[in-house]
Protein backbone atom coordinates (compact mmCIF):
# COMPACT_ATOMS: atom_id res chain seq x y z
CA UNK A 1 0.00 0.00 0.00
CA UNK A 2 1.46 3.60 -1.21
CA UNK A 3 1.02 7.13 -0.61
CA UNK A 4 -1.06 8.33 -3.94
CA UNK A 5 0.47 10.80 -5.37
CA UNK A 6 -2.51 12.83 -6.44
CA UNK A 7 -0.49 16.16 -7.34
CA UNK A 8 1.14 14.67 -9.98
CA UNK A 9 0.10 16.58 -13.43
CA UNK A 10 -1.87 18.71 -11.76
CA UNK A 11 -0.85 22.81 -11.89
CA UNK A 12 0.85 23.97 -8.70
CA UNK A 13 -0.22 27.56 -7.39
CA UNK A 14 2.87 29.70 -5.25
CA UNK A 15 3.62 28.99 -2.47
CA UNK A 16 3.14 32.85 -1.11
CA UNK A 17 -0.32 33.07 -3.32
CA UNK A 18 -2.92 34.01 -0.16
CA UNK A 19 -5.70 31.29 -0.02
CA UNK A 20 -8.07 33.13 2.26
CA UNK A 21 -9.37 32.50 5.38
CA UNK A 22 -9.22 28.36 5.85
CA UNK A 23 -11.24 26.58 8.24
CA UNK A 24 -10.63 22.71 9.66
CA UNK A 25 -12.74 21.26 12.27
CA UNK A 26 -10.97 20.61 15.42
CA UNK A 27 -10.94 16.57 14.94
CA UNK A 28 -9.72 17.15 11.64
CA UNK A 29 -6.91 19.88 12.35
CA UNK A 30 -5.55 17.60 14.64
CA UNK A 31 -4.89 14.82 12.57
CA UNK A 32 -2.59 17.45 10.13
CA UNK A 33 -1.00 18.97 13.97
CA UNK A 34 -0.27 15.30 15.09
CA UNK A 35 1.56 14.35 11.47
CA UNK A 36 3.46 17.78 11.79
CA UNK A 37 4.71 17.42 15.54
CA UNK A 38 5.95 13.64 13.93
CA UNK A 39 7.85 15.33 10.86
CA UNK A 40 9.43 17.85 13.34
CA UNK A 41 10.88 15.34 15.84
CA UNK A 42 12.22 13.31 12.97
CA UNK A 43 13.92 16.51 11.50
CA UNK A 44 15.13 16.93 14.89
CA UNK A 45 17.26 14.10 15.04
CA UNK A 46 19.56 15.25 12.40
CA UNK A 47 20.10 18.42 14.38
CA UNK A 48 23.83 17.02 15.64
CA UNK A 49 24.69 16.39 11.94
CA UNK A 50 24.38 20.14 12.08
CA UNK A 51 26.43 20.85 14.67
CA UNK A 52 28.90 18.30 13.55
CA UNK A 53 29.59 20.20 10.28
CA UNK A 54 29.39 23.37 11.90
CA UNK A 55 26.97 25.21 10.43
CA UNK A 56 25.67 28.27 11.75
CA UNK A 57 22.88 28.78 9.16
CA UNK A 58 21.22 26.36 6.50
CA UNK A 59 18.17 25.35 4.91
CA UNK A 60 17.92 22.68 7.86
CA UNK A 61 17.20 25.16 10.53
CA UNK A 62 15.09 27.13 8.55
CA UNK A 63 13.15 24.17 7.54
CA UNK A 64 12.90 22.93 11.40
CA UNK A 65 12.14 26.69 12.68
CA UNK A 66 9.45 27.15 10.13
CA UNK A 67 7.69 23.84 11.21
CA UNK A 68 8.30 24.61 14.62
CA UNK A 69 6.14 27.63 14.45
CA UNK A 70 3.32 26.24 12.75
CA UNK A 71 2.92 23.56 15.31
CA UNK A 72 3.20 25.99 18.23
CA UNK A 73 0.63 27.68 16.32
CA UNK A 74 -1.62 24.80 16.43
CA UNK A 75 -0.46 23.78 19.97
CA UNK A 76 -1.90 27.08 21.00
CA UNK A 77 -5.46 27.07 19.11
CA UNK A 78 -6.11 23.32 19.54
CA UNK A 79 -6.28 24.12 23.51
CA UNK A 80 -8.07 27.51 23.19
CA UNK A 81 -11.42 27.06 24.42
CA UNK A 82 -12.32 29.25 21.86
CA UNK A 83 -11.89 27.08 19.15
CA UNK A 84 -13.53 23.71 20.30
CA UNK A 85 -15.08 23.57 17.30
CA UNK A 86 -13.26 24.42 14.52
CA UNK A 87 -9.86 26.18 13.40
CA UNK A 88 -9.51 28.92 11.13
CA UNK A 89 -6.20 29.72 9.57
CA UNK A 90 -6.47 33.68 8.47
CA UNK A 91 -5.16 34.70 5.14
CA UNK A 92 -3.31 31.05 4.94
CA UNK A 93 -1.30 31.09 2.12
CA UNK A 94 -0.54 27.74 -0.15
CA UNK A 95 2.78 27.24 1.71
CA UNK A 96 1.23 26.60 5.09
CA UNK A 97 -1.34 24.23 3.61
CA UNK A 98 1.15 22.18 2.27
CA UNK A 99 2.88 21.67 5.37
CA UNK A 100 -0.68 20.53 6.83
CA UNK A 101 -1.30 17.90 3.86
CA UNK A 102 2.52 16.65 4.49
CA UNK A 103 1.32 16.34 7.72
CA UNK A 104 -2.10 14.20 6.81
CA UNK A 105 0.16 12.28 4.88
CA UNK A 106 2.71 11.25 7.34
CA UNK A 107 0.38 10.27 9.33
CA UNK A 108 -1.10 7.90 7.26
CA UNK A 109 2.20 6.74 5.92
CA UNK A 110 2.72 5.82 9.69
CA UNK A 111 -0.51 3.64 10.05
CA UNK A 112 0.75 1.86 6.27
CA UNK A 113 4.33 0.80 7.77
CA UNK A 114 2.61 -0.16 11.02
CA UNK A 115 0.24 -2.52 9.38
CA UNK A 116 2.83 -3.55 7.24
CA UNK A 117 5.25 -4.50 10.53
CA UNK A 118 1.90 -6.13 12.47
CA UNK A 119 2.00 -8.67 9.18
CA UNK A 120 5.24 -9.43 8.86
CA UNK A 121 5.91 -10.08 12.83
CA UNK A 122 2.28 -12.25 13.47
CA UNK A 123 1.78 -13.25 9.62
CA UNK A 124 -1.68 -14.46 10.55
CA UNK A 125 -3.36 -11.65 11.38
CA UNK A 126 -7.67 -11.17 11.95
CA UNK A 127 -9.68 -9.65 8.79
CA UNK A 128 -10.88 -7.41 10.98
CA UNK A 129 -8.32 -6.07 12.19
CA UNK A 130 -6.54 -5.44 8.61
CA UNK A 131 -10.00 -3.56 7.65
CA UNK A 132 -9.97 -1.29 10.71
CA UNK A 133 -5.83 -0.20 9.76
CA UNK A 134 -7.53 0.18 6.01
CA UNK A 135 -10.18 2.16 7.12
CA UNK A 136 -8.21 4.83 8.99
CA UNK A 137 -5.63 5.05 6.43
CA UNK A 138 -8.13 5.53 3.76
CA UNK A 139 -9.48 8.37 6.48
CA UNK A 140 -6.15 9.89 6.61
CA UNK A 141 -5.94 9.90 2.99
CA UNK A 142 -9.56 11.48 2.35
CA UNK A 143 -8.43 14.37 4.90
CA UNK A 144 -5.24 15.12 3.07
CA UNK A 145 -7.59 16.04 0.07
CA UNK A 146 -10.69 17.70 1.37
CA UNK A 147 -11.27 21.71 0.36
CA UNK A 148 -7.95 23.57 -1.01
CA UNK A 149 -5.47 20.52 0.02
CA UNK A 150 -7.04 18.68 -3.49
CA UNK A 151 -4.56 18.44 -5.71
CA UNK A 152 -1.96 20.36 -3.77
CA UNK A 153 1.57 18.81 -3.49
CA UNK A 154 2.49 18.52 0.21
CA UNK A 155 5.56 20.38 1.84
CA UNK A 156 8.88 18.28 1.20
CA UNK A 157 9.48 17.86 4.75
CA UNK A 158 12.69 15.94 4.13
CA UNK A 159 15.66 16.57 2.26
CA UNK A 160 16.75 13.85 0.17
CA UNK A 161 19.69 11.63 2.65
CA UNK A 162 22.87 11.42 0.90
CA UNK A 163 24.80 8.34 1.51
CA UNK A 164 28.56 7.80 1.36
CA UNK A 165 30.46 6.70 -1.91
CA UNK A 166 33.17 3.83 -1.57
CA UNK A 167 37.01 4.84 -1.17
CA UNK A 168 38.94 3.53 -3.31
CA UNK A 169 40.47 1.10 -0.53
CA UNK A 170 37.16 -0.74 -0.28
CA UNK A 171 37.59 -4.64 -1.23
CA UNK A 172 34.09 -5.54 -0.63
CA UNK A 173 31.37 -5.35 -2.94
CA UNK A 174 29.36 -2.30 -2.25
CA UNK A 175 25.77 -2.66 -0.41
CA UNK A 176 22.98 -0.43 -0.98
CA UNK A 177 21.13 0.51 2.48
CA UNK A 178 17.27 1.12 2.01
CA UNK A 179 16.37 4.74 3.87
CA UNK A 180 12.66 3.60 4.23
CA UNK A 181 12.65 0.28 5.27
CA UNK A 182 16.63 0.29 6.85
CA UNK A 183 17.11 -3.21 5.17
CA UNK A 184 20.80 -4.28 3.54
CA UNK A 185 20.99 -6.27 0.71
CA UNK A 186 24.20 -7.79 -1.58
CA UNK A 187 24.36 -6.68 -4.88
CA UNK A 188 25.50 -11.19 -5.85
CA UNK A 189 22.46 -12.74 -4.22
CA UNK A 190 23.67 -16.12 -4.82
CA UNK A 191 21.31 -17.20 -7.14
CA UNK A 192 22.51 -19.39 -10.08
CA UNK A 193 19.94 -19.33 -12.81
CA UNK A 194 20.56 -16.20 -14.77
CA UNK A 195 16.58 -15.95 -16.00
CA UNK A 196 15.84 -16.05 -12.29
CA UNK A 197 18.42 -13.90 -10.99
CA UNK A 198 17.69 -11.12 -13.56
CA UNK A 199 13.80 -10.88 -13.56
CA UNK A 200 13.55 -11.38 -9.34
CA UNK A 201 16.73 -9.93 -8.33
CA UNK A 202 15.94 -6.02 -9.73
CA UNK A 203 12.10 -6.57 -8.09
CA UNK A 204 14.02 -7.72 -4.70
CA UNK A 205 16.20 -4.32 -5.40
CA UNK A 206 13.48 -1.91 -6.25
CA UNK A 207 11.22 -3.37 -3.18
CA UNK A 208 14.15 -2.36 -0.78
CA UNK A 209 14.26 1.02 -2.20
CA UNK A 210 11.13 1.53 -2.22
CA UNK A 211 10.12 0.30 1.23
CA UNK A 212 7.52 -2.18 -0.38
CA UNK A 213 7.99 -5.14 1.65
CA UNK A 214 4.12 -6.16 1.73
CA UNK A 215 4.36 -6.65 -2.12
CA UNK A 216 7.34 -8.69 -1.64
CA UNK A 217 4.45 -11.85 -2.97
CA UNK A 218 5.14 -10.04 -6.33
CA UNK A 219 8.84 -11.89 -6.33
CA UNK A 220 7.14 -15.36 -4.98
CA UNK A 221 4.86 -14.84 -8.28
CA UNK A 222 7.69 -14.00 -10.97
CA UNK A 223 9.68 -17.01 -9.75
CA UNK A 224 6.84 -19.55 -10.46
CA UNK A 225 6.30 -17.94 -13.95
CA UNK A 226 10.13 -19.02 -14.17
CA UNK A 227 9.74 -22.13 -13.74
CA UNK A 228 6.48 -22.83 -15.23
CA UNK A 229 8.22 -21.34 -18.00
CA UNK A 230 11.17 -23.31 -18.18
CA UNK A 231 9.33 -26.74 -17.66
CA UNK A 232 7.28 -25.98 -20.60
CA UNK A 233 9.90 -25.25 -22.76
CA UNK A 234 11.59 -28.13 -22.36
CA UNK A 235 8.31 -30.53 -22.11
CA UNK A 236 6.75 -28.91 -24.96
CA UNK A 237 3.44 -28.62 -23.18
CA UNK A 238 1.10 -27.06 -23.92
CA UNK A 239 0.39 -23.66 -22.61
CA UNK A 240 -3.00 -24.29 -20.95
CA UNK A 241 -1.59 -26.23 -18.44
CA UNK A 242 0.13 -25.01 -15.57
CA UNK A 243 0.74 -25.74 -11.61
CA UNK A 244 0.26 -29.46 -10.84
CA UNK A 245 -1.34 -30.49 -14.14
CA UNK A 246 1.63 -29.29 -15.86
CA UNK A 247 3.99 -30.72 -13.66
CA UNK A 248 2.29 -34.00 -13.90
CA UNK A 249 1.57 -33.99 -17.81
CA UNK A 250 5.78 -33.48 -17.90
CA UNK A 251 7.04 -35.50 -15.11
CA UNK A 252 4.33 -38.38 -14.43
CA UNK A 253 4.03 -41.43 -15.91
CA UNK A 254 6.27 -44.73 -17.46
CA UNK A 255 7.40 -42.33 -20.22
CA UNK A 256 7.63 -39.00 -18.57
CA UNK A 257 9.24 -36.07 -21.10
CA UNK A 258 11.25 -35.15 -17.83
CA UNK A 259 12.86 -37.65 -16.48
CA UNK A 260 15.22 -37.46 -13.68
CA UNK A 261 15.80 -40.86 -12.35
CA UNK A 262 15.51 -43.90 -14.19
CA UNK A 263 14.32 -45.35 -10.83
CA UNK A 264 10.43 -45.29 -10.83
CA UNK A 265 10.83 -44.19 -6.99
CA UNK A 266 12.96 -41.14 -7.36
CA UNK A 267 11.27 -40.04 -10.62
CA UNK A 268 8.47 -39.95 -8.35
CA UNK A 269 10.08 -38.02 -5.42
CA UNK A 270 11.32 -35.62 -8.50
CA UNK A 271 7.69 -35.01 -9.70
CA UNK A 272 6.24 -34.45 -5.79
CA UNK A 273 9.38 -31.95 -5.29
CA UNK A 274 7.90 -29.60 -8.09
CA UNK A 275 4.34 -30.43 -7.40
CA UNK A 276 4.60 -29.40 -3.42
CA UNK A 277 6.39 -26.24 -4.68
CA UNK A 278 3.16 -25.26 -6.48
CA UNK A 279 0.19 -26.15 -4.45
CA UNK A 280 2.22 -25.26 -1.01
CA UNK A 281 4.00 -21.95 -2.52
CA UNK A 282 3.09 -21.49 -5.92
CA UNK A 283 -0.92 -21.39 -5.75
CA UNK A 284 -1.59 -19.12 -2.62
CA UNK A 285 0.19 -15.99 -4.72
CA UNK A 286 -1.55 -16.63 -7.72
CA UNK A 287 -5.32 -16.52 -6.74
CA UNK A 288 -4.55 -13.52 -3.78
CA UNK A 289 -2.46 -10.93 -2.75
CA UNK A 290 -0.02 -11.83 0.09
CA UNK A 291 1.43 -9.26 2.24
CA UNK A 292 3.01 -11.10 4.69
CA UNK A 293 6.05 -12.69 3.01
CA UNK A 294 9.07 -11.50 4.46
CA UNK A 295 12.52 -10.66 2.66
CA UNK A 296 14.45 -13.79 4.21
CA UNK A 297 11.69 -16.41 3.21
CA UNK A 298 11.69 -14.86 -0.21
CA UNK A 299 14.92 -15.65 -0.63
CA UNK A 300 14.35 -18.64 0.82
CA UNK A 301 11.97 -19.64 -1.93
CA UNK A 302 14.43 -18.47 -4.30
CA UNK A 303 16.95 -20.87 -3.70
CA UNK A 304 14.65 -23.42 -3.90
CA UNK A 305 13.44 -22.67 -7.24
CA UNK A 306 16.71 -21.79 -8.04
CA UNK A 307 17.43 -25.82 -7.13
CA UNK A 308 14.50 -26.78 -9.19
CA UNK A 309 15.54 -25.07 -12.17
CA UNK A 310 19.22 -26.57 -12.06
CA UNK A 311 17.56 -29.85 -11.20
CA UNK A 312 15.38 -29.11 -14.72
CA UNK A 313 19.23 -28.31 -16.00
CA UNK A 314 20.63 -31.93 -15.52
CA UNK A 315 17.22 -34.12 -16.36
CA UNK A 316 16.72 -36.46 -19.44
CA UNK A 317 14.57 -34.53 -21.83
CA UNK A 318 12.46 -37.09 -24.20
CA UNK A 319 12.18 -36.29 -27.93
CA UNK A 320 9.83 -37.35 -30.47
CA UNK A 321 12.28 -39.19 -31.89
CA UNK A 322 12.93 -40.80 -29.04
CA UNK A 323 8.43 -41.91 -28.81
CA UNK A 324 8.64 -40.71 -25.72
CA UNK A 325 6.00 -38.08 -25.85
Amino acid sequence: MQIPKTWENIPQPDDDKTVGDVWFYVDTYREYHEGLKLALERLKTFSDVAKELELTSSPYDKEVGRLTRIVEWGEERLKDPEHRGDVTIGGASYKTLRYLKAGGLLRAQRLIQRRQEILLQRRLVPKAILQAFDQRIEQLLNLAEVGSLKGLRPAELFFELVMAEPTERSVEPATVRSVITNIVYAPDSGILDPVLRERCQSIINSFDEKGLAVQFDTVIREMSVVLEDRVRQLSGCSEKLSGADLFAAAMAGDNPKIKFSDRKDLQESAHLLFRGYSGFVRNEVMHKLIPSFTRERVYQLLGMVDYLLDLLATAQIATKSSGKN
